[in-house]
C-alpha cells in the first residue's frame, strides 16, 4: 500500500476558458471539503483575468493558491515553468500527487499524476481558426498521447471526449468519466422551485465563451426567421461571457447586416449575481457550439428552469440527455423551429424545464471531487518506478503545453 495524501497541486495554469475556470475553482473548493485532512494547492497565473477571480471566492482553510509569474500565460515560458520552478516546488513542499486540468503531463515531475482531459478542440479541426491552430492542435495531441500512456490516471469529463480522444490515437480506453456539475446551493434552489417561466421576458440566452466554434452567429441568424412570426417580435438574444474581440465584432456586423442589431446584446463576463439574474430570467437557453466537453452552461440553465436548445454533437446529447431539445450542427431553419416551439409552447417549455430540473441533480460537483480524490489515493497504492518516471519526461520532452 502507498502512503497517504497529504498534500494534493492542482494545476489550473492552463485555465483559459469561463468553463475551465470553473471546474478549476469547483475541484479546488469541494475537495478540501471532502478531504479537509488534506493541504490543497491550486496554481494559477498573477494577473491573468480568470485566474485573478480566484483571489475573491471564499475557501476552505486548508485551500491555498500558488502564484506563478504573469510571464507564463505564454504556452512556452508556462512550460519552461512548469518543468523548472513548480517541479522544484512539488519537491521543496512535498506534495504527493498532481491533478493536470489540462490532461498533460510535466516532464521531470516525479509525483503520481492524475491527467484530467478536458478539452476536445485538438481533434476537432472544424472548429480550428487560425493558420497556427493546427500545429498547436497536433503538439497537444502529442502530449494527450503520452499521457495516456505514462499518467498514474486519466480523467475523462465525458464518455464523448474518452472515445474521441482513445479513438484518435487508436488506445484502449482507461481512467474515469468525471462529470462536471454545479454547486449544491443551485440543486437546492431547483428542488424548492425556480421563477415561473410565463412571468419572464421574451429573451434567449447564450452563456459561454464568445468564439467561432461556439456558433452564437447562428442565433443571430435565426433571428430574422423568429421575429416575424406572431408572439415574438420583441424578442432579444443576450450573449454573455468571456469575448474574442474579433467574433465580436463580426457578430455585431452580422447583426446589423440581417437588421436584428437592436436584438441582440453582446454582454461579455459579468459578474456571479448579473449571471445568476439573466439565467433565471431568459424564457430560453441555446448553445449551438461544436466542441464541447461537457457544457456546464447547459445544465446551469436548467438549475435555473430555463429551457435549454443544444447542438446535437460533442458530449451536448449525452450531457443533457431528454431535458433539452437538440438540434443538428449549423440548422438554422431547424434552430428557429425549435426555439420557436419552446418559447411559444408553454406545454413543451414545461415539459423541458421539469426534466432539466430532474437532469441538474445528476451532476454534484461534492460527488465528483469526492470520487477524484478516491481516484488519487488509488494512484499512491500503485506502485511507481523511477523507469516509470523517466520513461514520461523523456517522451514529451521536446513538445510545448
Amino acid at each position: 500500500m502507498g502512503a497517504s495524501v497529504k498534500h494534493l497541486l492542482i494545476n489550473g495554469l492552463s485555465i483559459g476558458s469561463g468553463g475551465g475556470f470553473i471546474v478549476g475553482r469547483e475541484l479546488l473548493r469541494h475537495a478540501a471539503t471532502v478531504r479537509p485532512n488534506w493541504t490543497i494547492t491550486c496554481a494559477l497565473i498573477v494577473g491573468h483575468p480568470l485566474h485573478e477571480e480566484m483571489r475573491d471566492v471564499l475557501l476552505p482553510a486548508n485551500c491555498h493558491l500558488l502564484w506563478a509569474p504573469n510571464a507564463t500565460a505564454s504556452r512556452i515560458k508556462r512550460s519552461l515553468y512548469e518543468r523548472r520552478t513548480l517541479v522544484g516546488w512539488v519537491r521543496a513542499h512535498g506534495v504527493d500527487a498532481v491533478i493536470q486540468l489540462n490532461g498533460m503531463l510535466i516532464p521531470g515531475m516525479d509525483v503520481p499524476a492524475l491527467c484530467h482531459m478536458q478539452d476536445p478542440w485538438p481533434y476537432k479541426s472544424e472548429a480550428w481558426n487560425r493558420p497556427e491552430d493546427r500545429i498547436v492542435a497536433l503538439m497537444k495531441r502529442r502530449r494527450h498521447r503520452s499521457a495516456l500512456t505514462n499518467a498514474s490516471q486519466i480523467g475523462w469529463t465525458s464518455a464523448y471526449l474518452r472515445d474521441l480522444i482513445c479513438k484518435s490515437h487508436r488506445a484502449p480506453s482507461r481512467g474515469e468519466v468525471f462529470y462536471n456539475g454545479v454547486p449544491l446551493e443551485w440543486i437546492e434552489r431547483a428542488r424548492k422551485g425556480v421563477r415561473p417561466w410565463n412571468t419572464r421576458p421574451n429573451q434567449i440566452i447564450s452563456v459561454s465563451d464568445v468564439t467561432a466554434r461556439k456558433r452564437q452567429y447562428l442565433v443571430i441568424k435565426a433571428l430574422p426567421l423568429l421575429i416575424r412570426r406572431k408572439g415574438l417580435g420583441d424578442l432579444t438574444y443576450r450573449i454573455i461571457g468571456k469575448v474574442d474581440s474579433g467574433y465580436k465584432r463580426a457578430l455585431e456586423s452580422l447583426a446589423h447586416d440581417l437588421g436584428v442589431a437592436h436584438h441582440v446584446a453582446i454582454d461579455g463576463r459579468v459578474s456571479e449575481r448579473e449571471l445568476t439574474d439573466a439565467l433565471e430570467s431568459a424564457r430560453c437557453f441555446v448553445m449551438m457550439s461544436i466542441c464541447e466537453s461537457f457544457g456546464i452552461p447547459a445544465i446551469e440553465a436548467m438549475s435555473f428552469g430555463t429551457p435549454v436548445i443544444v447542438s446535437d454533437c460533442c458530449s451536448m446529447p449525452e450531457v443533457c440527455g431528454k431535458a433539452a431539445e437538440l438540434v443538428p450542427v449549423d440548422d438554422v431553419h431547424a434552430l428557429a423551429d425549435r426555439i420557436e416551439g419552446v418559447l411559444l409552447n408553454f406545454t413543451k417549455a414545461e415539459q423541458l424545464r421539469r426534466a432539466g430540473l430532474d437532469r441538474v441533480v445528476v451532476f454534484n460537483w461534492e460527488n465528483t471531487a469526492s470520487r477524484m480524490a478516491i481516484a488519487v489515493e488509488n494512484m499512491l497504492r500503485q506502485p511507481r518506478t523511477e523507469e516509470d518516471c523517466y520513461d514520461a519526461t523523456r517522451r514529451t520532452a521536446d513538445l510545448v503545453n
